[in-house]
């Protein structure tokens, strides 16, 4: 009964077609946001230098503008490094193919 049993399975195994390939990972981009965050805050850095610059130099104009860009790329940082810490935690990636 047991050989009829292991025969029957080794058949089968040859016979059947290869099984579905289950993967199981996660989606983590974190490294790459990260990276992101800390390019926006070093160009943050740099726009709020150059409109103290302007403004001590009397371009009021320019120094707002580059005021602006500096708060744009601080809340460009702050999401980056939302997404990198989401996928740090979190993000479960199940793929079902052959």
């Amino acid at each position: 009964m047991r050989k009829a049993l292991a025969y029957g399975f080794a058949t089968f195994l040859i016979a059947s077609p290869a099984m579905a390939q289950v993967v199981i990972g996660s989606d983590n981009d974190a490294a790459r946001h990260e990276q992101n965050a800390q390019q926006d805050r070093m160009a943050a850095h740099q726009d709020h230098a150059d409109a103290q610059r302007d403004a001590a130099m009397g371009n009021f104009g320019d120094a707002a503008r580059a005021q602006r860009e500096a708060h744009n790329d601080l809340s460009d940082a702050h999401h980056q490094q939302r997404d990198a810490d989401h996928d740090d935690n979190g993000g479960v990636k199940v793929e079902i193919g052959h």
